[in-house]
């Protein structure tokens, strides 16, 4: 059986299923009819030179933009701006972003609460202890009450990735979030991104890690001139590119051909 259909096997069923995806600013067509399919518990790194629409992608995903053809579905549902049921749905799929997004005037345990709490109406007591118990696993339990401005970038990325954890999303989404980071944070963000996904956690990831993306993902995905030029196990994207123009982008990366 090919690799591809064995790591589908492995996995759940379709979770979120785009049909040739077009998104357009003014004139200009970012993506041109992209179609991909998520399995339960996958994890897909999405990698590509500058301005390909990565991050625009992702955007899409939940429906932070709109988009002027094809259609997403989560679990069969439509994701739109015009979904009548757009913030139910935008809770099933958590974002976290390269700039962290977190409410400067809030402390790190606050920052955590406010969605779970005004979003989803639970109760306060019943979040808190989670959040309490996540920021513990990542090491972070000290910082519930220091504000955004008393951490260091990797502690404000950790806590953005609690935060959306705390609202129990369907899928993740994370665009670049060590991009900003000086490299030796990195390392800190991405243990915590590898633990979600040895927790069986669906993820879509846009990143310029590339030993990080060879290690966590089950699929790479290479967008190119608005468009999947590529796809595959990482193991094969990365040492046997089937196109010129991958062969040309793994070129300018300098990383291990050994997984780790």
């Amino acid at each position: 059986m090919a690799e591809k259909e064995m790591t589908e096997l492995k996995k759940g069923a379709p979770l979120l299923v785009v049909d040739h995806l077009t998104k357009r600013f003014a004139d200009l067509t970012v993506l041109d009819g992209i179609s991909l399919t998520v399995h339960e518990g996958e994890v897909i790194v999405i990698v590509g030179p500058s301005g390909c629409g990565k991050s625009t992608f992702l955007r899409c995903l939940n429906a932070l933009e709109d988009i002027q053809g094809g259609e997403i579905l989560l679990h069969g549902e439509r994701i739109s701006q015009n979904s009548k049921n757009l913030t139910e749905l935008r809770q099933r799929v958590g974002m976290v972003f390269q700039s962290y997004e977190l409410f400067p005037h809030l402390n790190v345990l606050d920052n955590i609460l406010l969605a779970p709490t005004k979003v989803q109406k639970r109760r306060r007591e019943e979040v808190k202890e989670e959040a309490l118990a996540l920021l513990a696993r990542i090491g972070l339990e000290s910082k519930a009450e220091s504000f955004p401005r008393q951490l260091s970038g990797g502690q404000k990325q950790r806590v953005a990735i609690i935060r959306a954890l705390c609202m129990h999303p369907e899928v993740m989404l994370f665009d670049e979030v060590t991009a900003a980071l000086d490299p030796e944070m990195v390392r800190e963000v991405l243990d915590v991104i590898l633990e979600l996904a040895n927790q069986g956690k669906t993820m879509l990831i846009v990143t310029h890690e590339m030993q990080f993306a060879r290690a966590i993902a089950d699929r790479v995905i290479f967008l190119n001139d608005g468009g999947i030029c590529e796809e595959g196990p990482p193991e094969e994207f990365f040492d046997h590119p089937k196109t010129e123009r991958a062969r040309q982008f793994l070129q300018t990366f300098t990383f291990s051909r050994k997984k780790s």
